[in-house]
């Protein structure tokens, strides 16, 4: 396997395509951005709580520390780091994939903080999964994740939750977009499913099994 393929390719396919579409804006893929195979990395950065984000916002953009950003103001911050083992094992060992939301002109955020993180290093913990995600700036709450993002897969995410009509635009043809209603099969306790196919693609809580 090599990951830092994989992910290359798929950012410069979903990049473009992005761009094309002018869903993404402003890319910053400096000399050098796909060939270092330890690491594909935009600036990143850790918020302490959303007075923080208020008061660097604006500084993280103009010093141009994203990866790319949308139309409204929000932008995407990445980090892949890679483990090289032979010349066709490279591994991601770490991952950060980051929206910060956009902020209007009264200084509120719009839409949510999203971030997904990967570590492989043996620190983790049951309740530090090794892959989570973080949503809003509370650093108690972590929601495991079963894998690791392709850009694409991240994107798409963002795109399914906050911008509608890019989704349709983008990932229409790949992904179902129906509504929240499923009648072809009863639910644990209710006359149809509960979950529909079309967020089993996306994001789901999976209540406990207790019998």
């Amino acid at each position: 396997m090599d990951a830092h393929k994989e992910i290359a390719d798929d950012i410069r396919e979903y990049l473009s395509k992005g761009i094309r579409l002018g869903i993404l804006l402003n890319p910053r893929t400096p000399e050098g951005f796909y060939t270092n195979n330890r690491s594909i990395s935009s600036k990143y950065s850790f918020f302490s709580d959303e007075k923080d984000y208020l008061s660097n916002y604006h500084l993280k953009y103009e010093q141009n520390e994203y990866f790319v950003a949308f139309e409204d103001g929000a932008f995407l911050q990445i980090n892949y780091e890679f483990e090289v083992k032979r010349k066709r094992g490279i591994f991601i060992k770490k991952m950060n994939l980051c929206y910060l939301p956009p902020v209007d002109e009264l200084g509120i955020i719009k839409n949510e903080y999203i971030r997904f993180d990967y570590d492989s290093s043996t620190d983790n913990s049951f309740f530090h999964a090794f892959a989570h995600m973080h949503i809003g700036f509370s650093k108690s709450f972590r929601m495991p994740i079963e894998e690791v993002f392709y850009f694409s897969e991240f994107l798409a995410f963002i795109l399914y939750l906050f911008y509608p009509e890019q989704f349709s635009l983008m990932f229409g043809k790949e992904y179902i977009t129906t509504n929240t209603l499923q009648e072809s099969g009863y639910g644990k306790l209710t006359e149809s499913m509960v979950l529909t196919k079309e967020l089993e693609q996306f994001f789901y809580l999976a209540i406990p099994k207790t019998n």
